[in-house]
């Protein structure tokens, strides 16, 4: 970092912006110097609409832009350089075509065969206060450390370091004490790597910790024997009309801008939300020379009330109170207004902020709410704090609902971060908000138990006097700190925005331009968070709803805080989007599928969250469906359109197991691991389903005109051979789907390379099956649900069958919640098949497999067809708004401690080398996201009909259950309501398990 005691103005550099030429200061990112500019505008929206720099810390990727031609990089983390091209970035990126992977790193994929790997006593994740006093800590308690950030300095957001070379201007003590802070830690012997970005956190087995990072391009492996995560926090901001704007940012986004690079929006800027951070950026802007023409202050701390409390809080941090009372007398002198007791409702303009409408909280009685329009060229948004927790959820790290100042989640956690995780640390505002000197207090406490988790301990050993009295001083601060928090925040205690503030066409998730009133018309009691992210693709996005699920959440509770951490999305890795090119190793192949037993799943989140004791009265129906997936859905739908009263009833959501966590695709040649010696029972069972997901995927196609827009496109399947052995595979693969009136050919190269331009070279050939298609999830069971309701069927979520009784007549089946009287039964429950089987005495051979489906950013059209190998496990498609959804039955695991599907690290790594080797430009592209969702495991065949000996129940589980969905629906119908089909279902009968 510059020596704050040398006096140095560099000369400025140059670049371009859209072919015009910007000025910028050496060490400037390529977000500070394009808002100094003027150019706010840095990215392209998925409905074309502009966005630009907010967050300032690489968190929400809103200031992506195109430098030299490479796509997708984060303006705000990317330094400019001297005669750099800029542009800005398309929502959909464009890998060169045909192209090598990015990295140079990365061209080595097909040559290694593992990642790099390093061990180290103790990890720390975050150099900010929390993490720097942590490495010092442990370093002087014997341990070898290794200090990592994403950013390109030590500090944090507390400690934002200059990194301008320019030093003209004055540095403050804040930063002063950050930089004599991060020399003692390089002295104590801590490594600290910066620029350096965690991309995974695993917790696999008895391999205990592992932690993916990427340097320079490169990613890697780290081992560590204790793990301090000081990850700190995001500004949660209240969405409002025009928040999205270019121009308007958090007020962290403001303060890294003008601390770290000297740079600021032009003005006026009106700053808003609720604490005294937005104080603090309003006089530093002041003093910087910007014009601020507003702060809104949501609480009233000048109140008596507020009064009292910043009394108290200046018993325990009277320097603190005294620094605040600082900013307002700079305010005072610039005779900016403070608007207490207001709040920002909306910001005003057509391509950036123009104005800012304000409104009053607290009207006098009788009164109505006043508001005041305010002049604003850029907005400051900043309403408080949530923690970063994704790195210790997902290590599984247990998290409480909002408490105290954090309305968020909370680590459960000790006062040296320790928690249920051994070995796991969680310092500062990563587990709950309260400050850099609390986050100080808790790095200490957390660095001296990390080393001696690792075996060190001056303190414990040699009774080490200065240890000692380090540890004591940091309770002590602790303690002090905390009663100064409580006090400090409540004086800026202040009204939470109701939903009812958040109007239909406000952008709520700003990756997927999802606005409030999308959300709020997927908001049932029948829906839980995953569905309604499902559904709605809000927090699917770049950011992973790091700036959205509050709100969703908000929407989906009639704004009631957060109770518990099952209430919203599990985190999946990639913690942060990265080139899958980079981490693509190859893996060895395998036959089969990986089974677990369910029983070891955790229960879906609807069951555990729901707090109504009430017992439903009993019902009596003609047909109780239980399960609530695509092909219990489409029972559903044809017996009621049939006439019958019919009911689904599912412990989760619609659509919440391996129906909403497909890729959509609708097979109908065979998949290359469906046939031959990788197949389940040989591949005959699937071989004699094929001509059923004929029939399905022509009945999804009539289906899809009277279900509205469900993404259903006939699309076609290509399966591609690199060798003549594979091409013999194909060929006598396809020979038998002919034979069974599936129509697929063998194609050369060149028809291969016609149909994706993007092959890889290696592709010589494939077999080519025009009946293939794709639809999506998302909208595909919901339609059906809807559809079905709409025919007079009833869904019952959240409601658990315990118990089935045969009866003289019928069925009489038991859920915590009520009873339900049938004449028949469909069992719908997919992996979960055996266990309602089990109810009812009937032994039903299915078991779950737990698979993975990545996720890539949104790219220009690449594929249209659906891609499979012809010796390899992959399938590949494209969705319509340009993502590559990667699968191809790559097995995943369970989670600890919560036991929840979660994709593994060496089937990350595998699926996307394979993905890669047969479309090199998808190895250009980020991965965003993962998931993994519990498949069915039988024999390659569904289990269908009516069981001998128990009248009145049937079966309808299939592992291929969204292309068959359908068609198991209306067979199922017909048997119930004709007893016969037009099928012979015989292969299919639960007797062939049976000799």
């Amino acid at each position: 970092m510059p020596d704050p005691t040398v006096k140095i103005v560099e000369p400025m550099i140059s670049f371009s912006f859209e072919g015009e030429i910007v000025q910028a200061r050496s060490g400037q990112s390529i977000a500070a110097a394009l808002v100094a500019a003027g150019h706010l505008a840095h990215r392209h929206g998925r409905q074309g609409e502009a966005h630009g720099h907010f967050c300032g810390m690489g968190a929400c990727h809103e200031c992506l832009v195109s430098v030299n031609g490479t796509d997708g990089l984060r303006a705000c983390m990317t330094p400019v350089s001297e005669g750099m091209s800029v542009r800005q970035q398309a929502y959909l990126v464009s890998p060169p075509q045909n192209a090598a992977p990015v990295s140079d790193a990365s061209l080595l994929s097909e040559e290694r065969t593992s990642l790099p790997e390093e061990a180290v006593d103790v990890l720390v994740v975050g150099a900010g206060p929390g993490g720097l006093c942590a490495a010092l800590t442990a370093a002087q308690n014997g341990a070898s450390v290794l200090l990592i950030d994403e950013r390109h300095h030590a500090g944090g957001q507390y400690f934002k370091q200059r990194v301008t070379i320019d030093t003209t201007s004055p540095v403050d003590r804040q930063m002063q004490r950050g930089a004599a802070l991060v020399e003692r830690v390089l002295a104590a012997g801590v490594e600290c790597r910066e620029s350096t970005q965690v991309w995974g956190a695993f917790r696999e087995s008895d391999q205990g910790i592992t932690i993916g990072a990427e340097s320079d391009g490169e990613a890697y492996l780290i081992r560590p024997s204790a793990l301090v995560i000081a990850t700190g926090a995001t500004e949660k901001p209240t969405p409002v009309p025009g928040w999205t704007l270019p121009g308007v940012m958090t007020t962290g986004g403001l303060q890294t801008l003008l601390r770290s690079y000297q740079a600021h929006p032009p003005g006026p800027i009106v700053i808003g939300g609720n604490g005294p951070l937005n104080f603090q950026v309003a006089a530093e802007l002041i003093k910087a020379g910007a014009e601020v023409s507003a702060v809104i202050e949501s609480a009233q701390p000048t109140s008596l009330e507020g009064l009292r409390s910043t009394l108290a809080a200046s018993i325990s941090a009277p320097e603190l109170i005294a620094q605040g009372l600082g900013y307002l007398w700079t305010l005072r002198k610039a005779r900016v207004p403070v608007y207490y007791g207001y709040r920002i409702t909306s910001v005003n303009g057509k391509h950036g902020p123009e104005s800012v409408t304000i409104r009053n909280l607290h009207p006098a009685a009788g009164k109505e709410s006043t508001t005041v329009e305010i002049p604003a060229k850029a907005v400051g948004l900043g309403d408080g704090f949530q923690p970063q927790a994704e790195i210790s959820r997902l290590l599984g790290v247990e998290y409480d609902g909002a408490k105290g100042q954090t309305p968020w989640l909370t680590a459960r956690r000790n006062d040296d971060g320790s928690n249920n995780v051994p070995g796991v640390f969680v310092v500062g505002e990563a587990g709950g908000f309260g400050g850099a000197h609390i986050a100080m207090a808790q790095g200490h406490l957390a660095g001296h138990s990390a080393a001696r988790h690792c075996g060190h301990s001056l303190s414990g050993q040699s009774g080490d006097p200065r240890a000692k009295k380090t540890l004591q001083r940091a309770q002590e601060n602790l303690a002090r700190h905390r009663r100064f928090q409580n006090a400090m925040w409540q004086a800026f205690t202040a009204p939470r925005q109701p939903v009812s503030d958040i109007t239909p066409d406000t952008i709520v998730c700003r990756c997927e331009s999802v606005t409030a009133g999308e959300i709020q018309n997927r908001c049932n009691p029948s829906l839980d968070f995953g569905a309604i992210k499902r559904q709605t693709r809000a927090g699917m996005g770049r950011c992973q709803g790091r700036y959205c699920a509050a709100t969703v959440h908000a929407l989906k509770t009639s704004g009631k805080q957060i109770a518990s951490e099952f209430e919203i999305a599990t985190p999946q890795n990639p913690v942060k989007p990265i080139p899958g090119s980079i981490i693509a190793i190859e893996q060895g192949e395998w036959g089969g599928h990986k089974a677990i037993d369910v029983s070891e799943r955790r229960a879906p989140r609807v069951s555990r969250t729901r707090k109504n004791s009430q017992r439903i009265p009993e019902r009596e129906i003609d047909v109780l469906v239980i399960g609530a997936g695509v092909a219990g859905c489409s029972n559903a739908l044809f017996l009621a359109w049939n006439g019958k009263s019919v009911a689904v009833v599912d412990r989760g959501s619609p659509n919440g197991e391996a129906s909403g966590g497909n890729a959509g695709s609708l097979h109908v040649q065979l998949l290359s691991f469906d046939y031959g010696t990788k197949a389940e029972g040989g591949g005959g069972p699937a071989a004699k389903t094929l001509p059923l997901q004929q029939a399905s995927a022509n009945l999804w196609e009539e289906l899809s005109s009277s279900l509205g827009d469900i993404e259903f496109k006939r699309t076609g399947g290509l399966m591609v051979a690199e060798s003549e052995a594979q091409m013999r595979f194909l060929d006598e693969k396809a020979a038998l789907e002919r034979s069974l009136g599936i129509d697929t050919q063998i194609i050369d190269q060149s028809d291969a390379r016609a149909l994706v331009p993007d092959l890889a070279d290696s592709v010589i050939g494939g077999a080519w099956c025009g009946e293939e298609g794709k639809i999506s999830p998302l909208l595909g069971t919901p339609a059906l649900v809807a559809a079905a309701e709409s025919a007079g069927a009833q869904f019952y979520t959240g409601e658990a069958v315990v118990a089935i009784q045969k009866e003289s007549v019928g069925w009489r089946v038991f859920t915590d919640k009520g009873d339900f009287r049938c004449e028949s039964i469909v069992n719908a429950a997919g992996a979960w098949a055996r266990e309602v089987g089990q109810l009812a005495g009937i032994p039903v051979p299915v078991k779950g497999t737990p698979l993975q489906m990545i996720v890539t950013e949104a790219a220009r059209p690449m594929v249209n067809v659906l891609l499979a190998h012809a010796d390899r496990h992959l399938t590949l498609k494209q969705a319509n708004n340009g993502n590559l959804i990667i699968g191809g039955g790559w097995p995943a695991g369970l989670s600890e401690p919560h036991r929840y599907q979660r994709p593994l690290l060496n089937s990350l790594q595998g699926n996307l080398w394979v993905a890669q080797k047969v479309l090199p430009p998808a190895g250009a592209l980020r991965v965003i996201r993962s998931w993994a969702a519990i498949n069915v495991n039988i024999d390659g065949a569904p289990i269908l009909g009516e069981v001998p000996g128990h009248t009145g129940f049937f079966n309808a589980v299939t592992s291929n259950g969204y292309t068959l969905g359908p068609l198991v629906g209306k067979i199922t119908t017909d048997l119930i309501c004709r007893g016969k089909t037009d099928w012979d279902i015989t292969p299919f009968s639960l007797e062939r398990f049976h000799g």
